[in-house]
């Protein structure tokens, strides 16, 4: 064997790597780093094989200035300091890809939740991140009861400064999470259930290639809801389901039902990946398992075959032909092969737009917010008294359907040439929605999100300031590109245009060049 030493330097604008001068952090005092390397930018901050396909053990040694705190995606052995730096010494043993190696550097402090689990964050947040998220420990053994051992010892929590590009990022030993998922009652806490569901769904076993992501989260997002499922009961699983259903609909219809990307395994020949990126990997892959977990006569046989997927290639990473033949032969003998026989795996891989098989859910959670928003959009009235009943994923629902047929009305408006009168008729629902429910005062993130869209869709100026107070107070993409996009093509273009401009650098790398793109903004603008 050989060893090499290698000497480099990151550029100062690493799209892996963000730093953060103190008056983009909570504490306004100290800078900040942090890193995101999915999909293909661990090889802008150091050298390696940047490929989900290649998995190793390795170990870091991290020099700080005090009082400044070091953490990365492995377990943290031991700290030494002379008083005016520190030295942290990290290992990870259970071979990973590259783009799950993290490292942050900020003043951060620890809160125990939890046996094998501690939430970070800056003293600002600390606290309400712990209180969020003190059920973890529940989660991760309700996740073993279906996946098995949880190989990866510690389970900590990074509670990030509002610029992280995404929810959460299921780095090993450490989740990356934002703060957009602190509404105060732990009603958005299911994203870590999702991370979570990562330590075993493609962090244990990973797809061998970025056309693959559909087998990292169709099968994370299967765990996910099986979690659920096991802790809020069978009727939740649908919830959350046709929550999801809603979210690849509105992909499709943002690339177009024809769009290779809107495949499962699309083609990503000179491809970046981030560009492919949307919920079509998550809804598509896990409407596929639900599909086949159904035709397989249900968890019975299915949730034992999940076990036994980790089991067999833990430590590896798969192709979908490799699933293929795995799932064939632990069903062969236990379900009929002429049923077995029915599965169009081509034609679920590659066709476009939505799963051309349709799955049904119990929709008895989802019920009563749909008929509210269908007697909404009639110029019925909304009680308050039903409306704070609701779970938020109720409320979730209860948008979604609206928007759903705000966007039909002014397309067939559109067509007959009455938009302006369809938008006028959406502003009166919304003001009078709002007198009722007040749902413009809401801090619940997923619920300011829809909000906003619905506003911006109809020319509803009032809500334009409070969308700019969100889109520059946070950089979650899955916010921020939706709602600029629809600025950009409102009445708002020019405010969506400058507020970018004059935001820019409080954005990720990510972020800001997907932004980029949406606005059709240049680089150098």
């Amino acid at each position: 064997s050989t060893d090499v030493k290698i000497y480099y330097a990151t550029s100062p604008k690493s799209s892996a790597i963000q730093w953060l001068p103190p008056s983009n952090t909570s504490g306004k005092k100290h800078p900040y780093l942090f890193t995101q390397c999915q999909a293909i930018h661990a090889r802008a901050m150091f050298p390696c094989m940047d490929s989900p396909g290649i998995k190793s053990k390795y170990s870091a040694r991290v020099t700080v200035p005090d009082p400044l705190v070091a953490l990365m995606s492995a377990a943290r052995l031991k700290r030494s300091s002379d008083g005016k730096k520190s030295v942290y010494t990290f290992e990870q043993n259970v071979p990973t890809p590259a783009y799950l190696v993290a490292l942050v550097v900020g003043a951060l402090e620890e809160r125990k939740i939890g046996p094998r689990s501690s939430v970070w964050s800056e003293a600002e947040m600390v606290d309400a991140g712990a209180k969020e998220f003190e059920d973890t420990e529940l989660y991760l053994k309700t996740a073993e009861d279906i996946a098995g051992p949880y190989v990866w010892g510690r389970y900590d929590i990074l509670l990030l400064p509002p610029s992280f590009p995404y929810g959460g990022m299921e780095n090993p030993c450490l989740t990356f999470v934002t703060p957009t998922l602190l509404a105060g009652d732990k009603s958005l806490a299911t994203v870590v259930i999702h991370e979570i569901a990562h330590s075993w769904m493609g962090n244990l076993v990973t797809c061998k290639t970025w056309v693959d992501f559909w087998m990292n989260e169709g099968f994370c997002r299967i765990l996910e809801l099986k979690i659920i499922k096991a802790l809020f009961g069978d009727k939740h699983f649908d919830l959350y389901a046709c929550i999801g259903l809603k979210a690849l609909q509105e992909s499709i219809r943002h690339f177009g039902c024809n769009h290779e990307y809107t495949k499962m395994r699309p083609d990503l020949k000179d491809v970046d990946p981030d560009d492919a990126f949307s919920s079509v990997p998550y809804e598509k892959g896990m409407n596929f398992l639900i599909y086949l977990e159904n035709l397989v006569g249900g968890e019975k046989l299915f949730n034992p075959f999940l076990k036994a997927y980790c089991e067999n290639f833990k430590y590896k990473t798969i192709t979908a032909k490799e699933f293929q033949k795995f799932f064939l032969g632990e069903m062969k003998g236990k379900v009929d092969d002429k049923k077995l026989g029915t599965i169009e795996w081509e034609k679920w891989m590659t066709s476009t737009g939505m799963p051309y098989v349709e799955n049904k859910f119990d929709t008895t959670l989802i019920d009563e917010s749909i008929k509210a928003a269908e007697s909404c959009c009639k110029g019925g009235d909304v009680e308050r008294k039903m409306v704070d009943k609701w779970s938020t994923p109720q409320k979730v629902v209860f948008f979604d359907k609206l928007e759903t047929m705000q966007i039909a009305a002014l397309e067939k408006a559109n067509s007959a040439g009455t938009e302006e009168k369809e938008k006028e008729k959406f502003r009166e629902i919304l003001t009078t929605l709002d007198k009722a429910c007040e749902f413009s005062k809401s801090r619940n993130s997923e619920i300011r999100f829809r909000w906003y869209k619905l506003g911006i869709r109809c020319d509803f100026e009032e809500v334009f300031p409070d969308t700019v107070k969100f889109i520059t107070a946070q950089g979650r993409m899955k916010f921020v590109r939706p709602l600029y996009r629809l600025l950009f093509g409102s009445k708002g273009k020019k405010l969506a245009l400058d507020t970018f401009k004059s935001h820019r650098e409080m954005y990720h790398a990510i972020a800001a060049k997907m932004l980029e793109k949406d606005l059709k903004c240049l680089p150098s603008t």
